[in-house]
């Protein structure tokens, strides 16, 4: 009779609802003068939910204590994305996509141009020297060319927005030539800890493209922009996953028509856009080279090659990084150096002559040049 009684009041709900009440406020007060305020109100939350869903003894209450209690000790965009997934609250995910606004659009704008004038300043000197004797040497190896005047960041940010609002207006307005079932355009998707803004996003039915805008001339200024895409690609797919959708996502970059850049830039389809004419070239439905390219990998052995055949070319000549790319890209066979920004040049040469293919010369001016070793 006795054990009966014992069991009874352990299964009593009310009683053990008191019981975790009065030892959450005993617990809660000793630890108030010896640990951190907001850990002992967390604590003393969660308890006496608990307590509460006990007295209740209803399956709903117990459901909602879960979210409650984990409320206290978790992030709040956690718990809504599971909410999301038990209740399919198409409110949430609309809340994870949104239009960006203008002052992230400009910020992401001004955000890039200063990436390129950075690459710009620490691109190094644009020295050439003779190590051998040489009658006649190649035409303009020994121009170095004149600086340029000082870049107005502004202009340069106001000049890539008006580009980038040229081209998603034409693509907002039909100028998409394959079919597609939607288009979105200064698309902000939130997740990670971290915002992204995708310039414009179009939808068909097996395929979805991430569009990125870039107002360049030099393909090497793109490289960003390959590293921001893939970036915002696996971002796109993370946010697909979540709501089970299942299509391909394709990156997609657009440049002027006057850029000198490629069809295909590291593994991403690179179309053009003449703003007097509003047309765009090389937008396609498909691009079948994208998925049998590796975009981290594409640059390593063909610019060690493309190296060695420049320097071995013009042996007598010793060349800084700089150099080799704005001098070297503009001779025939070599265009390909404009491919690559000033760095990648640099630290290949660097590779080559720890490995013995080049020796280090230095410059009248005490920089550092490059020679094939012969």
């Amino acid at each position: 009779m006795e054990i009966n009684s014992i069991l009874d009041a352990f299964t009593n709900t009310k009683l053990i609802a008191s019981l975790f009440a009065i030892v959450g406020l005993v617990a809660c007060v000793i630890l108030m003068f010896k640990s951190d305020r907001k850990l002992v109100t967390q604590l003393l939350g969660a308890i006496l939910v608990v307590s509460i869903s006990f007295s209740a003894h209803s399956a709903l209450v117990y459901t909602i204590s879960v979210f409650v209690i984990a409320t206290l000790v978790t992030e709040l965009q956690f718990l809504e994305k599971i909410a999301a997934l038990i209740w399919n609250r198409k409110e949430y995910w609309e809340y994870l996509t949104g239009k960006a606004s203008r002052e992230d659009i400009e910020e992401k704008a001004r955000s890039e141009v200063d990436e390129e004038l950075e690459k710009e300043s620490i691109a190094g000197t644009d020295e050439v020297e003779a190590v051998e004797e040489v009658e006649e040497p190649p035409t303009g190896i020994t121009d170095t060319e004149e600086k340029s005047p000082p870049v107005d960041r502004n202009q340069l940010v106001k000049q890539a927005l008006q580009f980038e609002r040229s081209v998603l207006t034409a693509l907002d307005t039909g100028n998409i030539p394959f079919s597609h079932k939607s288009f979105h355009k200064e698309l902000r998707i939130s997740g990670s800890g971290r915002g992204s803004i995708i310039d414009g996003v179009i939808e068909t039915k097996d395929v979805h493209y991430l569009i990125e805008v870039k107002n360049v001339t030099r393909p090497s200024a793109l490289i960003n922009a390959v590293h921001q895409i893939e970036f915002y690609k696996t971002t796109y797919e993370n946010y697909l996953r979540e709501r089970n959708i299942s299509v391909a996502v394709q990156p997609l970059i657009i440049v002027p028509q006057e850029a000198s850049a490629p069809s295909n830039f590291r593994g991403i389809p690179v179309a053009k856009y003449d703003v007097n004419t509003k047309e765009f070239f090389n937008l396609k439905s498909t691009y079948p080279d994208y998925q049998s390219r590796n975009v981290e990998n594409v640059t390593d052995s063909t610019l060690k090659e493309l190296l060695l055949k420049f320097l071995k070319r013009y042996s007598r000549w010793a060349f800084s990084p700089l150099r080799v790319q704005k001098w070297g890209s503009r001779q025939p066979g070599f265009e390909s150096f404009d491919l690559y920004s000033v760095n990648e040049i640099r630290e290949k040469l660097e590779e080559m002559l720890s490995d013995s293919l080049l020796e280090e010369r230095q410059s009248k001016k005490g920089n550092k040049l490059y020679r094939i070793k012969l």
